[in-house]
């Protein structure tokens, strides 16, 4: 069997929607592998499914394969926005459904991890399917932050929908039990890390495993520091889901 990254499609009505698999050199179907779902950051749009590989965790594999002892899906919003839609959310968790079809996975060991937008996006998919992974990595996210007057900023496709109520409590009550690790720089300028301080101690009242690590001096680009770190990579890869 091929290994290394591999250029894979998904139909989606008409089209072949391109992605990526990394697949270590070692894979052997004789024995289940654990598999992270990697969503990418506003500037690996586009349909090539390669620029999501390039750069945060695609980088730190090329950097050290062996620290990332399993395999890693690459799915690509198909056009260049910024953002990751609903649908774009739905179009990857497919395509991390397909990767289980297709090689031999352990579904007791699904992690999911997303950079920038793609956090956001990691955020909006474990909001709806609490219990399907057994270990998240969040780098410079963000769920839903507050105006200087108080209110919300207006998002028209919401982490947590309107209808739930305030979006840090619904959020940190139904993920509470999910070990996850959250990154972010204190001054980051994109996405404010109040935002994450309010997620994390939200969580933390409600009694979470939840480890967070902000970054004093750091702007946006925090995710060289959360995927080069063995020790992040061995903490991922030791969180197991009950079967």
């Amino acid at each position: 069997m091929n290994t290394g990254f591999l250029t894979r499609s998904l139909q989606q009505g008409d089209e072949a929607r391109l992605y990526q698999v990394y697949v270590p050199s070692d894979y052997d179907p004789q024995r289940a592998w654990p598999a992270i779902l990697f969503l990418h950051g506003g500037g690996e749009g586009g349909r090539d499914a390669l620029a999501p590989t390039e750069y945060q965790l695609g980088s730190a594999i090329r950097r050290n394969a062996a620290r990332y002892p399993g395999l890693v899906v690459f799915p690509q919003v198909s056009t260049y926005q910024p953002v990751w839609l609903s649908h774009d959310v739905d179009f990857a968790l497919e395509v991390f459904r397909q990767v289980q079809e297709d090689f031999r996975i352990d579904v007791n060991r699904l992690y999911l991890t997303g950079v920038s937008t793609g956090a956001k996006a990691a955020w909006h998919a474990l909001y709806r399917h609490p219990h399907l992974f057994a270990a998240a990595l969040i780098v410079a996210g963000v769920v839903r932050p507050r105006l200087d007057d108080g209110r919300l900023y207006p998002d028209s496709d919401p982490v947590v929908p309107d209808a739930d109520g305030d979006p840090v409590r619904q959020l940190a009550t139904r993920l509470r039990h999910l070990p996850m690790w959250n990154f972010h720089g204190d001054v980051d300028p994109v996405f404010p890390v109040s935002d994450t301080r309010a997620v994390m101690a939200a969580l933390a009242a409600q009694g979470s495993p939840a480890k967070y690590t902000e970054l004093e001096g750091f702007g946006h680009d925090v995710w060289d520091i959360a995927y080069y770190s063995p020790d992040v990579a061995d903490w991922l890869f030791a969180q197991a889901r009950e079967g």
